[in-house]
């Protein structure tokens, strides 16, 4: 059984209390005296049920369970009322995490919980904006059925993302970002199907229900495969860098790593989780361009590099823009941060000399991130260093060699802590900084 934090287990009981609360209050008699209601909500229990049946799961860098019981449930705001959307998917999520997807206890309870939350308060503020629940005659009303719909949306997945950022430790602003604001348009124009299912089961009774199936799983397949697309470019990009470092047991697992760090120290200085996600991809392809022939036996040389053999190397960042720009959804940010990420905070960098706020910040995180990946990589020249270590030596270029700014938010960062601690050797620590400073090498 998976250990949680406690305040991930505080967060659970909230939504928990919220949710029997909801419940305990709700008014059970509304609407139930309709005829054809007790039929209706059968028949949009048994949808939801089908519909979390037929869940898929996704793996990769994050498990996800795309599902489209969200139809049946907002469909029953506009047909039933009341605190019934709340029956329906209460119990359709209690089943589907204990019987389909075997989930431990905590999540069931806060699957379920916050289910019961997002159409609970959505089926409330229907009402409250002029809809009118209806199981004998459909009424369309827009305002009503936006704000519910987005309402729900925004519980149903803020909820997770919240878990999630307890759970892991980032920020809320990125998890909700990736959670809510990256789907919420598309989650809105998904909705429409609920109004579809609202009038054709006011119009043909049970019948309604089994022509939406048709469009209610084209969405589900759709939304999957989306999401598998994303999965696998993420993938074949990864598998690209790990071919390009093979080359070099030294530098093998780099690229991931100088992305794990460049993300890190992106969420410490609380940018968006749009900017992260650039950043983390610009870092993880900085070195692409190495794939190249001209660069193969740098890669392989023991010793130092000539001056011709060091001008070659540092036509990598040019390269690596170049193949980035082929791809159409990285030219850009992306393309730039590559481009840029050995350019110095005092313009004696490449490929074009740039100075501090010239340089992209992207480009300015990557530099430190790679540089603390090679400090903390065992060379043929010296030992990895621990973090003590790397901090002195990034304290002692800041504002020659990188952003001080940023010197300061990695230094304070404990995601970035945890990194490097783990990486770096117990070696002696570095003797005080003596002049002239020599420029910090990164690995080739």
């Amino acid at each position: 059984m998976t250990t949680l934090r406690p305040r991930v287990t505080t967060y659970v009981y909230a939504v928990l209390i919220t949710a029997v609360v909801m419940l305990s209050a709700a008014n059970w008699q509304a609407h139930q005296q309709a005829a054809g209601f007790w039929t209706a909500f059968a028949s949009l229990l048994g949808l939801a049920l089908v519909a979390e049946l037929f869940s898929t799961r996704l793996t990769g860098n994050t498990a996800t369970t795309t599902a489209v019981s969200f139809v049946p449930y907002i469909a029953s705001i506009v047909l039933l009322g009341g605190p019934w959307p709340m029956a329906i998917a209460g119990l359709t999520e209690f089943v589907a995490e204990t019987i389909v997807r075997r989930k431990e206890p905590i999540r069931v309870v806060h699957n379920t919980a916050k289910e019961i939350v997002a159409i609970g308060s959505a089926s409330y503020v229907y009402v409250w904006l002029g809809g009118i629940p209806s199981v004998s005659g459909f009424g369309f009303h827009f305002i009503p059925f936006l704000s519910a719909a987005a309402l729900y949306f925004v519980i149903s997945n803020g909820s997770v993302a919240t878990a999630m950022a307890l759970s892991v430790g980032h920020s809320l602003h990125e998890t909700w970002g990736r959670a809510v604001g990256k789907t919420i348009l598309f989650d809105l124009f998904a909705s429409s199907l609920a109004l579809l299912l609202a009038y054709l089961y006011s119009e043909l009774q049970v019948l309604g229900v089994a022509l939406v199936l048709i469009p209610l799983f084209f969405v589900r397949h759709s939304n999957h495969i989306n999401r598998e697309l994303e999965q696998t470019n993420r993938d074949l990009l990864e598998l690209m860098v790990k071919a390009i470092e093979a080359r070099d047991p030294y530098t093998s697992g780099h690229s991931q790593r100088v992305a794990e760090i460049a993300g890190a120290l992106a969420r410490e200085i609380d940018l968006g989780f749009r900017e992260v996600e650039t950043i983390s991809t610009a870092a993880l392809l900085h070195d692409v361009g190495k794939i190249y022939e001209e660069f193969a036996p740098l890669l392989r040389k023991q010793g130092r590099l000539t001056d011709g053999e060091r001008n070659v190397m540092e036509s990598h960042p040019a390269r690596s823009a170049e193949l980035v720009s082929t791809i159409s959804g990285l030219r850009g940010h992306v393309e730039e941060c590559v481009r840029h990420h050995h350019e110095c905070y005092d313009g004696t960098g490449y490929p074009q000399g740039l100075a501090g706020g010239e340089i992209p910040l992207g480009a300015r995180i990557v530099m430190i991130a790679d540089t603390t990946d090679a400090m903390t990589t065992d060379r043929p020249y010296r030992r990895a260093l621990v973090y003590e270590s790397v901090v002195a030596e990034l304290e002692r270029h800041s504002g020659t060699q990188f952003d001080p700014d940023l010197v300061d938010a990695f230094r304070r960062s404990a995601a970035i802590r945890a990194m490097v601690s783990t990486r770096g050797r117990a070696v002696a620590p570095i003797a005080k900084p003596k002049p002239p400073k020599r420029k910090l090498r990164i690995a080739r």
